[in-house]
């Protein structure tokens, strides 16, 4: 009877491990899936503002090829809609062809997205964009 007793302690304490081991690799894969998700979330929230800047990269080039001319001096607001803003905004650089940006602005989050603009302008103040770089 004595040797009963011993195999079942022995065979509680193994349960005990195994259930123990099994808890955590629970908790391991829950809190991986967090950063996983999280993760997720964040490249999202990035390609939305990612996004907002190409649309005023777009609305820039339009913008140019209208006609309309600019000063460089104050930045330009494109939209301003609850969480996103996008802007163009000038570099203080004068060379030519001038540095410009879009930025696409997630208020909320603080995530800012832009992309890169290359301007000309010629002798009538006409702005031609000549080159968009989109990181």
């Amino acid at each position: 009877m004595n040797g009963g007793a011993h195999n079942a302690g022995f065979i509680t304490y193994v349960a005990i491990l195994t259930m123990s081991l099994l808890l955590l690799l629970a908790f391991m894969g829950l809190r991986i899936s967090q950063i996983c998700e999280s993760n997720a979330v964040d490249e999202l929230h990035l390609e939305e503002a990612h996004y907002a800047a190409q649309r005023g990269a777009h609305w820039f080039v339009g913008y140019c090829k209208a006609g309309n001319t600019w000063d460089f001096h104050q930045k330009l607001i494109v939209s301003d809609e609850g969480d996103v803003e996008i802007t163009i905004e000038p570099d203080r650089s004068t060379d030519n062809p001038r540095h410009v940006m879009s930025y696409g602005k997630l208020k909320n989050r603080e995530i800012v997205s832009r992309v890169h603009m290359y301007v000309t302008v010629d002798q009538d103040k006409h702005m031609h964009v000549v080159k968009v770089k989109p990181y």
